[in-house]
């Protein structure tokens, strides 16, 4: 038969719908805090167990080790030194004892008083106690939804007052054991709630009570978050479920439209096919449960091209032109420019939030003059380059001209002056060779002239280069030394030798001139009929004697006679019609 405490412990347990030991624990803690107040606990602290099969109640002081005893803290802390000593005081054979920090030590026995639990403190705790088990119990409970769908009815719309009235009250939604907030920033902007409406929510936070120093935890749900689009399908398509279509992106416009990229590995599932289902039923049934917010399903695709294209459906794209990284530039027909925007940019808003690229959608007569307005600025610059490279090829060969120029230049004032520098050498050496020929002449006189004194003075003759040979000075063989005279004969061999060479490069440029000359006299044009004319024909104040030749005699080689040349003469066209005219 059970006690009349357990029977206080079931009945609790089943009004709160609590766990048995979770009860029981409380009563526990209960019983320890209404005899902490008994005589002899001064110090110490109570602790209560309750046997669940007899009902018993077992009350104990007890002491807790600790490294440092607090001042402000629990009740019972001593330190290890002191449990030492405590033990073997209560230990009659004083053996050793081992007592580590964290030890509870059993230090006395009380008596249960069941009048001590119905006073009014024990009373409060009591119900402290039994609320903050079942917030632990609420916050396991619901821990775990974090990030899924739940279905519950919504209990109240709280009201708020506002200038514009705008604003929009936070909807309280009944979990059972706890309530669910829905904030205005989670909530449709087409959706209306009203008491006992049943709305499915995705659970965005549950938060611990013993963090927020509530009495139960606080749950936050969404009605906008693009994930309670993800679990609606997930719920209604079986192949979305077992991971053979796979969901690779959602972009959410709430309450008006959404789109949906899925793809499967598989290529015998359709991917869009199966989240449509037969006839659209599924993803009918996600619209209803949205209360009527559009769903576009479209193939995901790594290629960015055809992703943008599928994106931007229902309207037709041209040409995808990839600008950057993150931005591309879209082309579509002159009539579906507003299919491609949307209302008020809705469709382009959802394909740049759903692909992650900026999107600037042109129209294709307006794409077609852009590129012509490039295409001949292009042009203009390649223009203007080659002409810069012209401008600049041009200054180059100037430059190497004026360069070749100046080098020229140089060249020839160098080899006039290697020219001028030869003459004044060739001057200074023949004036030298002169004044040695002087000087040995000279010194030659002066020899004699100290060897015998001549009775008659006698001038000797200096040939020099501009005198003719036959002006060679001569000296008396039987005075001048015979070096002296070889030494001469020597140089003037050298002048004669020079006048020599001098005399044959004249002879053939006189040679050349009149070959030249000659070759000019055949080249000159000779008029046919002036060839073979008569002097008298060619002109008529010509002497017609017989001295003069024709050139065809000349060449004939013989000389006709005055009857044969007057019978020519008189017989010849050129004759005939001279005749006539006379």
């Amino acid at each position: 038969m059970k006690s009349d405490m357990m029977l206080a412990v079931l009945q609790l347990a089943a009004e709160r719908e609590l766990p048995q030991d979770a009860v029981i624990s409380v009563i526990e803690d209960a019983i320890a805090a209404a005899h902490r107040r008994e005589e002899g606990v001064e110090g110490q602290d109570v602790s209560a167990s309750l046997d669940p099969e007899t009902g018993k109640v077992t009350i104990d002081t007890v002491v807790h080790v600790v490294d440092v005893v607090e001042e402000d803290g629990p009740p019972g802390q001593v330190t290890v030194d002191e449990a030492r000593a405590l033990m073997q005081k209560a230990d009659a054979a004083g053996s050793k004892i081992r007592v580590e920090v964290g030890d509870s030590i059993v230090t006395g026995h009380l008596e249960f008083k069941p009048q001590r639990i119905a006073s009014r403190v024990t009373s409060q705790f009591l119900k402290q106690r039994l609320r903050s088990e079942e917030r632990k119990i609420v916050f396991e409970q619901f821990a775990d939804k974090e990030g899924e769908i739940i279905s519950a009815p919504v209990r109240r719309v709280e009201s708020v007052r506002s200038e514009n009235g705008s604003s929009r009250g936070t909807v309280v939604v009944d979990l059972g054991k706890a309530d669910a907030f829905l904030p205005e920033e989670e909530q449709s902007p087409s959706e209306r709630y009203r008491p006992g409406l049943e709305l499915k929510l995705y659970v965005l936070k549950v938060s611990d009570p013993q963090d927020q120093n509530e009495d139960r935890p606080e749950i936050l749900v969404s009605r906008t978050h693009k994930n309670l689009l993800r679990r609606l399908m997930e719920n209604e398509v079986p192949e979305i479920k077992s991971g053979l279509v796979e969901i690779r992106g959602i972009a959410r416009d709430p309450g008006a439209r959404s789109k949906v990229a899925v793809y499967s590995n598989r290529r015998d599932i359709d991917a869009i096919g199966a989240c449509v289902g037969l006839r659209g039923i599924r993803v009918q049934n996600v619209v209803t449960e949205l209360m009527g917010e559009k769903i576009d399903i479209l193939e995901w695709s790594d290629d960015v091209n055809a992703f943008i294209t599928n994106a931007l459906s229902p309207a037709t794209v041209d040409e995808v032109v990839v600008l950057g990284e993150n931005e591309v530039e879209v082309v579509v027909p002159d009539s579906a420019v507003h299919v491609a925007i949307g209302k008020e940019g809705q469709n382009v808003g959802l394909a740049v939030s759903l692909t992650g690229c900026a999107i600037n959608i042109k129209s294709a007569s307006v794409y077609a003059e852009e590129q012509l307005l490039l295409r001949q600025e292009l042009e203009a610059e390649e223009a203007e380059r080659r002409a810069a490279e012209e401008a600049k090829a041009l200054e180059a060969e100037a430059a190497a001209l004026a360069a070749a120029e100046a080098e020229t230049a140089a060249e020839t004032e160098a080899q006039a002056a290697v020219v001028e520098v030869v003459a004044e050498t060739e001057d200074e050496t023949e004036t030298a060779e002169v004044a040695e020929v002087e000087q040995i002449d000279a010194e030659a006189a002066v020899e004699v002239a100290e060897a015998e004194p001549p009775s008659v003075p006698a001038t000797p003759t200096i040939f020099t280069p501009s005198s003719p040979l036959t002006e060679v000075a001569t000296l008396d063989p039987e005075v001048a030394e015979e070096e002296s005279e070889e030494e001469l004969s020597r140089e003037l061999a050298e002048i004669e030798e020079q006048i020599r060479e001098i005399e044959v490069e004249e002879r053939e440029r006189e040679e050349a001139a009149r070959e030249a000359q000659e070759r000019a006299d055949l080249d000159q044009f000779i008029n046919s009929d002036e060839i073979w004319a008569v002097p008298g024909e060619l002109d008529d104040d010509h002497d017609d004697s017989a001295s003069s030749l024709t050139f065809a005699e000349d060449i004939v080689g013989y000389r006709d006679s005055d009857s044969d040349r007057s019978q020519r003469r008189g017989g010849g066209r050129r004759g005939g019609q001279r005749g006539a005219r006379r």
